[in-house]
């Protein structure tokens, strides 16, 4: 097999095809002048660091590779891209690598866990890089990691929702499934006037480093809101994310009652929606998630309410 590293312009012209779906104005240079030449020499450094893993620092703050991301940056956001966008045009680069690499390969060999883990380290270094330019009025921690909630490390909301227009993409394109599991603590102002803030951190914290633990490298985990989270299970129909949230739900009602102290403990309301089997129209799954989420607390704690087309959330 040739160097994978020769397979830059084809890498590029996959990012050029796919990129120009994006819903922004005609007259922006997607492709062209300095954001083409900068992807350019952003594709070569990815395929390069598949073979030389002693380039990551290349990737990471200082290097000139994310010194290249933010760059780019900053001009997606002169043209007027929104920070969903900019979300957006990593996971199609992030998408297209991973569908070239897949190509490249003996599809019997095992992908090494080290070299997947490298390259999405540095796909998450180049959108941290790029997203950068919209937070320079923020804090210091924003600006160091704008795709990350502050309190549990978790993806934030302008990441997930990004993140999710991009899959949902995806999902059409390839007829693959695509579920959404929602899950709230239903009691959190309950929680919040009788835990110390210390307390209710440490609740999120240890939440959010299960759910990480819990899931697959390929789903994308996130805090929504205070008391809100959303794992979405690309290739997942509503059975298998059924499996894997009520392995979390089991887990979080043993685990959780014995992180608090007093009368209230949290209470845990989960819901999922899939894609195409369930969900026919994409722009609907989280609509239908939420809507299953609500429907959960008229159920058991350790029921998942699974919206259904045919009457609506609400179904164990």
């Amino acid at each position: 097999m040739e160097p994978f590293s020769d397979s830059a312009d084809e890498l590029l012209a996959r990012w050029k095809e796919e990129v120009q779906r994006l819903p922004v104005p005609a007259q922006v240079q997607l492709v062209e002048g300095e954001a083409g030449e900068r992807m350019a020499r952003m594709t070569r450094a990815i395929l390069q660091l598949v073979e030389r893993q002693d380039d990551l620092p290349r990737f990471q703050p200082g290097g000139d590779v994310y010194a290249e991301a933010g760059e780019l940056g900053r001009l997606r956001r002169q043209q007027g891209f929104s920070i969903e966008e900019v979300v957006q045009e990593n996971v199609i680069l992030r998408n297209e690598f991973w569908n070239l690499f897949r190509k490249a390969v003996d599809i019997k060999r095992v992908v090494d866990f080290h070299l997947e883990k490298r390259m999405n380290a540095c796909f998450d270094l180049l959108l941290q890089s790029a997203a950068a330019a919209y937070h320079y009025d923020a804090s210091r921690q924003i600006m160091e990691n704008p795709l990350r909630d502050p309190v549990t490390g978790l993806y934030n909301k302008s990441y997930f929702q990004g993140r999710m227009m991009e899959e949902l993409r995806r999902a059409v394109r390839y007829k693959h499934d695509l579920t959404l599991v929602l899950f709230e603590i239903g009691n959190y102002p309950r929680l919040l006037e009788q835990l110390s803030r210390e307390d209710m951190e440490r609740m999120l914290k240890y939440i959010a480093s299960m759910l990480s633990r819990m899931t697959r490298e390929c789903d994308v985990v996130a805090r929504l809101a205070e008391g809100s989270f959303a794992a979405l299970l690309p290739e997942t129909g509503w059975r298998g994310g059924k499996v894997m949230a009520e392995r979390l739900c089991r887990f979080f009602l043993k685990e959780l009652p014995g992180m608090v102290y007093g009368e209230v403990v949290p209470e845990l309301y989960w819901g999922l929606a899939s894609f195409p089997e369930e969900v026919q129209l994409p722009d609907r799954l989280y609509t239908c998630a939420v809507e299953a989420m609500r429907a959960a607390r008229s159920l058991s704690c350790d029921e998942i309410a699974i919206y259904r087309s045919s009457g609506g959330g609400g179904e164990g």
